[in-house]
């Protein structure tokens, strides 16, 4: 079920709440007029018969007793009430009961029968000094007042019925227009799907939707960004794979190729000197020694190219100690300052990479980028959260502006890997004011270890 079909069913269902409720409100209003209306004619009529009868029993006058049980006589039937004269009546007989008055009214049944009052008689009875008396019946007939409170309370439930109609068909259309924006918010969302990232949604004139619409195309344009970046990043490491190899193909040519040859001619020198002494071969062995140590400085940068040993055989602290020596020994003119704080040597491996390499890449832009003299790097724990890893990494040098300076791959690698390992990264630079790059990890510590350089 649609979300517009939903809300009107619900508002339906008040609706008919609302109507069930106004019905009963009016049925027992006009079942209380009526009572009130009937009782209190029928008590006003008994009041002027009272009089009448006093006025008969202390008069002397004869025509005056006959003149006005004649008036009472000749009203069969008033409003509201029916007046019944027996002349002659035994004082203190049982009479019998008189039937039920019979309601004329043009209200239908099911409404009469659930406002008309119990039926009410009042009697009075005249004596003389003949024992003989005349009775005085009053009758109350509530039919006109139920036929008054039957075209109050239609005309009340007609205007509530036509009032609930008009306001359900007015809340249908109005959620149809007001809610036409979701189909147009779904294909927008399809599309995303689908990965069209270049879609835009119109601005709506309703607030919510507009918001929407505005998160939205941000969103998209995020998406958009983030797939510009994703493809640079795939181009850019394709081209650093190939000049990796391009590079280590040309060492392993020149430096170890050239070495093996040197060390397959001396030998082959050595097997082909005839007479030869020790001292030629000493010579030919310190030839050969040399080389290999060439050669191995030559294996021991490539292995170092390609992954830190010091990470491995030391732990990340003692690997990042080296790098920032190594550092400082080749750039004079710029000082890496490394505090670290917590135990890290049961982080996983993963990790440990990450790290490492987010530091040298961060210390290899400066190098490049940022003509500071001090760069300073902090490793410990988030002081908000002590299960999570704070890396910070700041420089007094040159900045940029964000808004006009592509982020080059370096920064993209960066962030690339704080997005691998689940953590937040943050970048605040400005002209002339240096870097500063706050990274939150999820990771573990075990203990205090502290370490200042």
């Amino acid at each position: 079920m649609s979300l517009r079909a939903r809300l009107n069913l619900l508002i339906i269902i008040l609706f008919v709440f609302v109507l069930a409720a106004g019905s009963i409100y009016a049925i027992n209003s006009a079942r209380k007029a009526v009572k009130e209306e009937v009782q209190s004619v029928a008590r006003l009529t008994s009041n002027l018969v009272e009089i009448s009868i006093a006025t008969i029993q202390s008069s002397d006058d004869p025509d005056l007793h006959d003149n006005l049980l004649n008036e009472l006589t000749n009203l069969e039937a008033i409003r509201h009430q029916q007046v019944i004269v027996n002349f002659n009546s035994n004082i203190g007989s049982d009479l019998p009961l008189q039937p039920a008055l019979p309601i004329d009214s043009d209200a239908p049944d099911w409404f009469i029968s659930l406002i008309k009052p119990l039926p009410m008689d009042f009697k009075r009875v005249i004596t003389n000094t003949e024992a003989l008396g005349t009775e005085i019946i009053i009758r109350a007939d509530p039919s006109d007042e139920i036929t008054e409170a039957w075209h109050e309370a239609r005309n009340f439930l007609l205007l509530l019925f036509l009032f609930t109609a008009s306001a359900n068909l007015l809340i249908y259309f109005i959620l149809g227009r007001d809610l036409a924006p979701v189909e147009t918010i779904l294909s927008g969302l399809e599309g995303i799907e689908r990965g069209d990232y270049k879609l835009r949604l119109p601005e709506f004139t309703t607030m919510e939707f507009s918001r929407i619409s505005a998160r939205f195309n941000h969103m998209a344009k995020v998406l958009l960004n983030s797939e510009e970046e994703n493809k640079y990043l795939t181009q850019r490491s394709l081209e650093i794979q190939e000049k990796e190899r391009r590079y280590l193909a040309q060492e392993l040519h020149d430096e170890l190729g050239q070495s093996l040859s040197a060390i397959k001619a001396v030998a082959t020198s050595i097997e082909q000197t005839e007479g030869a002494n020790a001292r030629a071969v000493v010579e030919s062995a310190n030839i050969i020694k040399t080389i290999s140590e060439d050669m191995y400085g030559v294996a021991r940068g490539l292995i170092r190219r390609l992954r830190p040993t010091a990470l491995d055989e030391l732990g990340l602290v003692p690997a990042l100690q080296q790098l920032a020596d190594d550092w400082n020994s080749s750039h004079g003119e710029t000082f890496c300052h490394l505090d670290i704080k917590g135990d890290w040597s049961r982080i996983t491996d993963e990790a440990k990479i990450n790290i490492y390499r987010i530091i040298q890449e961060s210390l290899t832009n400066v190098s490049k980028h940022a003509a500071a003299k001090n760069v300073y790097i902090s490793l410990g724990n988030e002081s908000q959260n002590e299960s999570g890893l704070m890396l910070g990494i700041n420089d007094d040098g040159a900045g940029f502006d964000m808004n006009k300076t592509r982020k080059g791959l370096g920064l993209l690698g960066i962030q690339e890997r704080v997005g691998i390992m689940g953590g937040d990264f943050k970048l605040e630079t400005q002209v002339n004011e240096g870097v500063a790059i706050t990274i939150i990890l999820p990771l573990q510590s075990t203990g205090p270890a502290n370490v200042r350089q």
